[in-house]
């Protein structure tokens, strides 16, 4: 095996998995709304669920960052794929008094398992020659097939049950076991996890913010993206009469798009200033997803949802290059664990108070709290963009 072969079937391993695991985690939001009418949850509680597993999963990566520093091979990846095939068994819990408890034990058990899969990963992909696959470019694509795959859960886990039924999801228990087998067997390194990152790429324009403007940032973007995949199908299905399987649908083309985005603009954020090409892209498509919002009663509305991801959530993984070598930031799997983790969960913590929201106003008016997002993002790159040419002036 040549050492670019070698190089590429490890990432597409690495891809393999990531996209398998957040595929699990995202297929709760396709079939929430069977998940509420059996057990007889609000939309609020519903969301109780799903930020459960948004916030333990990736705080629980803060945490999961900080193990096995001196580890040379990967271990947790596979034990977080194992955990993640828990959501499969969810059909099995008895409707009833004590329902809501089981649920949540049992998205709890997933989030850990999604926890435990990333900052690994990301060291391994880290440690893949770099010579034969550009770490850009391989950091991109690897975060591209945790989009893609949480992209496509809605679709999945809404169109399995919607045909057949909660055991539908049993399915999707051989693909998790095959790629289990397959990190075992491939010759997988890890990342020396130090105090930095000196060896990672560096960006044009990656001065401009300091870790904690990373993370800012990147949280804001996360929280427009987690209110849309995270309620979408929902919305589409209890105020406009869609399936399961067209929310889910909807969902996926959103992250679809934010993935197709990504993958696009890791090929030019060596030429152009990352916060300027992040500020380009949500002025660009605020309008389309305000579009989508306002006309989303209509299936000929579906391709407005796939151009606004791909302009609106393409700055994420941009972010995540940036986070390696970013001033006054921790070590490089506290940096992972922070960036891929923390931003998410801070999300999956916003997305709760959205959902009780929802009871409130009606879910379809509480979907604007994404682009409400997006535009302080759009404000909060304005200002860091003039605070660095105050700084050049002086």
């Amino acid at each position: 095996m040549t050492r670019h072969s070698l190089a590429f079937r490890q990432l597409a391993v690495l891809t393999a998995v990531h996209f398998m695991v957040d595929m699990l985690s995202g297929t709760l939001p396709g079939f929430l709304p069977v998940l509420l009418e059996k057990y007889t949850l609000s939309i609020g509680m519903g969301t109780v669920l799903l930020t459960l597993c948004a916030f333990s999963s990736n705080t629980i990566q803060l945490w999961a960052g900080t193990l096995r520093k001196s580890a040379t091979r990967p271990l947790l990846p596979q034990t977080g794929l194992l955990l993640g095939c828990i959501i499969c068994f969810i059909g099995l819990i008895p409707a009833g008094a004590g329902a809501m408890w089981m649920l949540t034990a049992l998205v709890l058990i997933l989030g850990v398992g999604v926890a435990l899969v990333h900052p690994e990963g990301l060291r391994a992909v880290c440690a893949i020659d770099g010579t034969a696959i550009s770490p850009a470019v391989a950091t991109s694509i690897f975060m591209l097939s945790g989009f893609l795959g949480y992209a496509a859960g809605p679709l999945v886990g809404g169109t399995l049950v919607e045909f057949a039924g909660f055991p539908g999801l049993f399915l999707l228990i051989i693909p998790a076991l095959l790629l289990v087998l397959f990190l075992s067997t491939l010759r997988l390194r890890l990342a020396k996890d130090g105090a930095g990152a000196k060896n990672a790429p560096r960006l044009p324009g990656g001065d401009i913010l300091t870790f904690k403007e990373v993370f800012l940032v990147a949280t804001l973007i996360n929280t427009g993206c987690t209110v849309i995949q995270g309620l979408l199908p929902t919305c589409l299905n209890e105020a406009h009469g869609f399936s399961l399987a067209f929310g889910g649908l909807s969902a996926m083309l959103f992250g679809a798009g934010a993935g197709a985005g990504a993958l696009t603009t890791s090929f030019l954020i060596r030429r152009f200033h990352v916060i300027k090409c992040i500020l380009w892209e949500i002025t660009a498509g605020l309008p389309f997803l305000i579009w989508y919002l306002c006309a989303a009663g209509s299936a000929s509305a579906l391709p407005l949802l796939f151009l606004a991801g791909a302009l609106v959530g393409a700055g994420f993984p941009q972010l995540v290059v940036l986070a390696r070598t970013a001033p006054n930031g921790p070590s490089l799997g506290a940096r992972m664990g922070l960036i891929v983790g923390g931003t998410w969960g801070v999300a999956g913590l916003l997305l709760l108070g959205v959902g009780f929201l929802a009871d409130r106003i009606g879910i379809q008016s509480a979907l604007f709290v994404s682009p409400a997002a997006f535009l302080a993002v759009l404000l909060i790159t304005l200002r860091l963009l003039w605070k660095h040419r105050e700084k050049k002036t002086v």
